[in-house]
């Protein structure tokens, strides 16, 4: 999920979709979905903005890429905040068929057996995690 400032028209919204998608295609992920939500409320003010523009990406990448894909939202200008979440074999199962695509269904493993990992596959989260830290 990322949210974009709201003054952009839709051409530079477009633009900022395609950038994302590029650098996740590029790092070796594959992109399901990108859906715009439009522009939405913000529950608070970020960066003087009470307004934002929703775009969610449901992806499948190794772990390296959710990295850069973080550090490329932070220095990006147009993404006013951001949230990368890693699915579960049972939220993967849940899923529409034709949004996966070449995933086998209920299993969340590509046909080739791929040992990728990120958004759209489930892992054994770190201890930190499963003990419920506060982040």
């Amino acid at each position: 999920m990322v949210i974009l400032n709201p003054s952009f028209n839709d051409e530079e919204i477009k633009a900022a979709v395609d950038k994302v998608s590029e650098l996740i295609t590029k790092s070796g992920g594959e992109v399901y979905k990108s859906d715009n939500w439009g522009k939405r409320k913000l529950a608070y003010e970020l960066n003087k903005q009470k307004m934002g523009i929703y775009i969610f990406f449901l992806f499948r990448a190794p772990s390296s890429t959710i990295g850069k894909i973080e550090s490329f939202f932070k220095v990006f200008d147009p993404v006013l905040k951001f949230m990368v979440i890693r699915l579960g074999n049972k939220q993967i199962a849940a899923l529409p068929k034709e949004v996966l695509g070449g995933i086998a269904a209920g299993t969340g493993v590509p046909p080739e057996n791929s040992k990728t990992e990120g958004a759209a596959q489930g892992a054994e989260p770190p201890e930190e995690v499963k003990a419920g830290a506060n982040v």
